[in-house]
């Protein structure tokens, strides 16, 4: 099974800029520039036999941005509802929160805390590359939260059909 994780970047007219996306920990690229195109989204999303994960709303934007029907066409699942469902009364579920709670180290913090700064870091070309590792970081991080929660909370396949977005 192929599952894909996927963390992107937006302005805030909505336009998708950066596209970070991940197979497993060492398997990951990022969509940005020319490569952000319809048909690299494509290809993409063509090993996909497993899971699409995702936090928050990237999804519903990467549909929006291309006009491909993913949920319908995937299984789709938002790691921030299921976090929310099996981690009740956390302090907070943003991913920094649990990246400090499972000691996943991160070199690039700085937006953590400045999103507007992502944006027009984004646009400068001296500082585009900190938002590219920022992106990258995001994803890798996200595939190992995921792997770490599911085992802690003993998540599996019949939850996960019940939560599809």
């Amino acid at each position: 099974m192929t599952d894909l994780y996927i963390d992107l970047e937006w302005f805030f007219s909505q336009e998708l800029f950066l596209v970070g996306y991940a197979y497993s920990v060492t398997n990951y690229g990022q969509l940005y520039d020319e490569s952000l195109n319809i048909d690299n989204i494509i290809r993409m999303l063509q090993p996909v036999d497993g899971y699409i994960y995702f936090y928050g709303p990237d999804i519903g934007m990467l549909e929006k941005s291309t006009g491909l029907n993913i949920r319908n066409n995937f299984r789709c699942v938002n790691l921030l509802k299921v976090f929310r469902d099996i981690m009740l009364g956390m302090d907070s579920y943003k991913l920094a929160y649990f990246e400090e709670m499972f000691e996943i180290k991160r070199s690039e913090r700085q937006y953590k805390t400045n999103i507007f700064k992502l944006t027009e870091d984004w646009n400068n070309p001296y500082k585009k590359q900190h938002v590219l590792k920022y992106n990258m970081e995001d994803v890798v991080n996200l595939v190992r939260l995921k792997r770490e929660i599911f085992r802690l909370y003993g998540v599996g396949g019949d939850y996960l059909e019940g939560v599809k977005w």
